[in-house]
């Protein structure tokens, strides 16, 4: 009889223990193939960068592209490119790339003034490439996206328009995922609602409007890259009877901002941007 029933058990162990191992063999792949290998001249690219002049401004998922460069770089050691945050950077000495957080989240018009204001100061500076990038928070259903999108385009013109040789790099709107199960619950016990896909149909109406006015080379692709798996097949879903672009869920812990395998992906996909629209100028092929 006891043998009998530890054979009985240990096939009832069996039967739960290998599913898992299966399953945690699926995740394991899954999420290697989403961080796949690094560019291989990446080090090139990152080494060109650092002889240019450059800021960033942002806030929240911003820091996590910033997280996420610094790891390249430090994994690239001899490339001598250095990130620093704006207010640390005074001497600016040699070649820059320097970063900070702009104007209130929820508050675009106040992004579009800040950023403005470091530009212009950091004109003195020989600033070559200036970026800025709003977040998740800043554009929902019910925001006015063609009046948003003027005062960018207004902001963008006065720049350009004082420093014709500046580049400015445009960023699509980061984009939210999927709430699991879990982040549900959270969002019904503490009583909010921090997911409507409306909102992200709003986003990707809003980087239409960004495709529209600028040319391709001049646009970090940020939803884009967010959304696309490797294989190339893109996070959609079916949103009031359009195709609506999402975060990929592998790539947050929270639904909107970047984990260190988002940060990873980004990161890289910016760098090239910068290289390529680097080159670009140099081959005397520079886009207003």
């Amino acid at each position: 009889m006891k043998v009998s029933f530890i054979m009985k058990n240990k096939r009832k162990i069996i039967y739960v223990i290998i599913p898992l191992l299966i399953a945690l063999t699926i995740i394991l792949l899954h999420r290697n193939n989403l961080s796949k290998s690094m560019d291989p001249e990446i080090d090139k690219k990152i080494k060109a960068i650092s002889q240019k002049n450059i800021y960033f401004g942002h806030r929240s998922v911003g820091e996590n592209i910033i997280s996420g460069l610094k790891k390249i770089i430090s994994e690239n050691v001899q490339n001598g490119l250095k990130i620093e945050e704006l207010k640390n950077s005074s001497k600016f000495e040699g070649n820059y790339f320097v970063h900070s957080n702009i104007g209130h989240n929820g508050d675009p018009q106040s992004k579009f003034d800040e950023f403005a204001r470091i530009v212009n100061n950091l004109a003195n500076k020989k600033l070559d490439i200036a970026m800025m990038k709003l977040c998740f928070v800043d554009i929902t259903k019910n925001t006015n996206i063609d009046d948003i999108f003027k005062s960018y385009v207004a902001m963008v013109e006065s720049l350009q328009n004082k420093y014709p040789d500046l580049t400015i790099i445009h960023f699509s709107l980061p984009l939210k995922s999927k709430p699991s199960l879990i982040n549900k619950m959270k969002d019904i016990i503490k009583g909010r609602n921090n997911y409507d896909p409306q909102d992200n149909l709003t986003k990707n109406k809003f980087n239409e409007l960004l495709f529209s006015k600028y040319s391709k080379e001049d646009i970090f692709d940020l939803a884009e890259v967010e959304s696309t798996y490797p294989d190339g097949k893109r996070e959609s879903f079916i949103v009031g009877g359009e195709p609506c672009y999402f975060l990929i869920k592998d790539y947050t812990d929270d639904g909107g901002h970047l984990n260190e395998m988002g940060q990873q992906v980004v990161a890289e996909k910016l760098i090239i941007k910068i290289y390529e629209r680097i080159s670009l100028k140099n081959a005397g092929l520079n886009h207003k």
